[in-house]
Parts: C-alpha cells; structure tokens; sequence
C-alpha cells in the first residue's frame, strides 16, 4: 500500500518515502495475572511514558518513530503543503481501495473507522452480555467504597473509568503550558521522569484498585476486548501503516 501511495505521490509531483511502522510493543492484558504485572509497573499507561521515556510498552515520550515524511512537509510554505495534503488524501484513498478494498483518505479517517468498529463490538458483545452487566454492579460498589467516583456502571465505561481519570489530570497538566488550550483536545505535558513519577505512583495506586475491584469482571472482560480488539486491527491496522 505504501509503495502504490508513493509512487501515486511522485505523480502529482511530491517526494513521498514509503513508511510502515514497526510492530508496536503492545502488553498482554487479557487476563488477571498479565493484567497486575503491567500496572504495577505502568499503572493506566499515562504518567508512565513520562517515567520510562524510552520504553514502547510504556508509550514512552522518546520511543516514537519518527516518519520521514513529517520531515519533507515541514519544509513546504502553506501553500505547497495545502496542495500536497490534497494529492497525499487522493493517493491514500487510491492504495487503500486498491489494497485493501477499503474507502479511506487518511489514517485519521482509518482511525475512526477502526474506533467506530470497536464500539459496535463492544456494545454488542460487551455491554450486551448480561453476566458482565452483573458483574459491573458489584464492581463499581466495589470501587465507591474506597472513594472513586463511578459515573456508569456500563461495562466499557467502566472498564476505561480509571485510564480516563488519569488522562484528564494528565490534560490538565499539560494545558497549564499553552496560553488558550481548547476544549476536548489532549494535552500532554512536560515532565522529566522526576517529576512525572509521583503522578505514576498514585496511578498505579488507582490502577490496583481498580483491578483489584474488578477481578471478577476483568476475568470475563478482558479477553472479550483483546479479541475485538484483535478483529478490528485485522481489518483497519494496514490502512493506519500498523
């Protein structure tokens, strides 16, 4: 796909290097076990790639691979990138059809598309499973208790309570350093791993209770997800270079 993108790029006068991404280091989190060894460590993934800036597994501020092509619009005035962001979205749209016989202009449309599959999944086989709407009540008690704020005991919202809450404290970090943050957009902050370590500490507090209070429900949520989760990147990972 990517070759048929450059090569359609080359003829609407733009460099375009192909580019995938490498096989990206994803934990195991379909069971209990798997589950507590990566949040004891990591806690929900937020703070912790601030804490390990080199590690994959943690997302790691400086373990990103860099695509070269970020290098090639960078020095393009905005008119020449305005038209190569035109011919890339056609070029893209082309190797995805022909490809993959999929209709997509971005990996922003991919994503979406990949996201809005996993929420129909996810409503039918998750939040559509009695056993696990059972096993959320008790759960969300569970968490009450010792003093979290549960909102909605739907299986999936509860499953992500506890990342959520810590992205919007990391948001509210990272809004701090921009004069006129907008609203619903991320916002990571700067933090050295000193800095960013008492955060993760008190993540990983939140990220054992949680799964402490969950064990019943992880047991049964959790290979559910890794399963949709693994159908949707099949079908969508190739559009997003993944």
């Amino acid at each position: 796909m990517e070759q048929i993108k450059a090569d359609c790029m080359k003829q609407g006068g733009f460099k375009y290097v192909p580019f995938v991404l490498p096989r990206e280091d994803r934990p195991d989190l379909s069971g209990y076990d798997s589950m507590k060894a990566y949040r004891q460590k990591y806690g929900f993934g937020i703070f912790s790639r601030h804490v390990y800036p080199r590690d994959r597994l943690a997302g790691g501020v400086d373990a990103v691979v860099e695509n070269p092509n970020n290098a090639i619009m960078m020095k393009l005035n905005p008119s020449q990138l305005a038209a190569y962001r035109k011919v890339e979205s056609g070029c893209f749209r082309k190797a995805a059809k022909e490809v993959l016989g999929k209709e997509a202009s971005s990996t922003t449309d991919a994503a979406e598309q990949l996201n809005a599959a996993s929420a129909r999944l996810a409503a039918t086989e998750i939040d559509g499973d009695p056993e696990l709407v059972s096993l959320a009540a008790g759960f969300a008690d569970c968490l009450t208790v010792k003093g979290y704020k549960v909102s909605s005991t739907r299986p999936t919202d509860l499953a992500r309570r506890g990342h959520d809450e810590i992205l919007k404290e990391s948001d509210k970090l990272g809004a701090k350093e921009f004069d006129n943050p907008k609203p619903g957009v991320h916002y990571g902050p700067t933090l050295s791993p000193a800095q960013a370590r008492p955060y993760l500490e008190r993540e990983i507090k939140a990220a054992l209770d949680d799964l402490e209070c969950g064990k019943e429900f992880y047991a049964r949520y959790a290979p559910r997800q890794a399963a949709i989760d693994a159908r949707v990147m099949n079908e969508y990972g190739p559009l997003m270079g993944l």
